[in-house]
């Protein structure tokens, strides 16, 4: 009787075993599937990080701004003064453009982030620059509104000229 047992226990512990051995098996091929599907994302990733790559080659890609951090540029209405602050706990990238349009030149920048300002990448005539405490260099004044635009006058060592900002980059203060 106690053998009859054990050809059971036998039979029970290699049916067992032979199971296991299948279920390690397809866990392997499990593994491999994933670790495939990873390679592959993992490539796809070193193809769009190239992609990126080519296109900061090919002209500038700005950082994107954090509407939860965003800071305007002040416009004092005692005398028409036009100012931004320099924040580093602040996004803000506030463009002066040639005319009341965002596809127009882009005349003067004030941005917190480096990249935009220095050696310039978007060409602006007037400059890019953290804030606009620049003395004599540099002095801007409001002028009046223009659709969805504020007009201000640039004076300063070089030629005045009228420039054009986005409202929604601007505040008024008394």
């Amino acid at each position: 009787m106690l053998m009859y047992h054990f050809k059971y226990l036998f039979i029970f512990l290699a049916f067992l075993f032979m199971s296991g051995c299948i279920t390690d098996n397809d866990s392997k091929a499990n593994l491999e599937k994933i670790d495939t599907a990873v390679t592959k994302m993992d490539s796809s990733r070193l193809q769009v990080s190239a992609v990126q790559d080519t296109a900061k080659k090919q002209g500038y890609v700005p950082p994107k701004i954090s509407m939860d951090a965003m800071q305007k540029a002040v416009i004092y209405k005692r005398d028409s003064s036009f100012h931004v602050y320099n924040n580093i706990r602040a996004d803000y990238r506030i463009i002066g453009y040639e005319l009341p349009d965002t596809n127009s030149a882009k005349m003067i920048l004030f941005s917190v982030f480096t990249s935009d300002v220095q050696d310039n990448p978007f060409q602006c005539p007037y400059g890019s620059y953290y804030d606009s405490a620049q003395g004599d260099e540099l002095a801007i004044k409001y002028i009046g509104e223009q659709g969805s635009f504020i007009k201000a006058m640039i004076r300063g060592s070089k030629k005045p000229v009228t420039v054009y900002f986005e409202k929604k980059w601007v505040e008024f203060d008394e």
